[in-house]
C-alpha cells in the first residue's frame, strides 16, 4: 500500500474518532511513519502483544480489514457521517475537499468499505468489492494539507 494514502486513511479515522470524543490525537506525518517504522520492527520480533496496541493507535487496519471496520464502525455508529459521502466530507477541511474531483468522492470510498465486513462469507462477492475500492483508491488524490504544505506555510 502507497504510505501517503495509508496516512491519509489514518488520518480521516483519527478524525472521525475525535469528533465522536472517541480519541485524542492526530499524528503528524512524521511521528505516524517513526510508529510505523517502530510496528515493523514488533512485528519482525513477535512482539505481538505491543504490536496490538500500536496498531489501535495507528488505526491500522481500520478501513481494509473487515473485522477491525467492524468494530470502528459499532463504536462510531451514531456518528452523522456515515449517513452520505457528502456529510462524511465534513470530516475533511474545505481545502481538503477542493482538492477531490468531484463532492462526494472521498465520501464514497471511505462509505464503500462497509460493505466487506458483510461480505466475508461471500468470497467472490468481497474480491469485487476490493477490486471496485482498488479502482475508487486510483482516483482519490492525496487530499490531505499536509501534503501540500508550501514553502514558508
Amino acid at each position: 500500500m502507497d504510505p501517503y494514502r495509508e496516512y491519509q486513511d489514518y488520518v480521516v479515522a483519527s478524525r472521525l474518532l475525535l469528533a465522536r470524543g472517541l480519541g485524542r490525537e492526530v499524528l503528524s506525518l512524521a511521528q505516524y511513519a517513526r510508529l510505523r517504522l517502530k510496528r515493523l520492527e514488533l512485528a519482525r520480533s513477535g512482539r505481538f502483544a505491543e504490536l496490538e496496541a500500536l496498531d489501535e493507535r495507528l488505526r491500522y487496519g481500520y478501513w481494509t480489514n473487515p473485522l477491525r471496520l467492524k468494530a470502528f464502525v459499532e463504536r462510531t455508529k451514531d456518528a452523522p457521517y456515515w449517513a452520505s459521502p457528502e456529510a462524511f466530507e465534513a470530516l475533511l477541511f474545505p481545502e481538503e475537499r477542493a482538492r477531490l474531483r468531484h463532492p462526494g468522492q472521498a465520501g464514497a470510498y471511505y462509505l464503500g468499505f462497509l460493505r466487506l465486513p458483510h461480505l466475508l462469507m461471500a468470497p467472490l462477492a468481497f474480491e469485487e468489492a476490493l477490486r471496485e475500492q482498488e479502482e475508487r483508491a486510483r482516483d482519490l488524490p492525496l487530499f490531505l494539507n499536509a501534503f501540500h504544505r508550501v514553502a514558508g506555510g
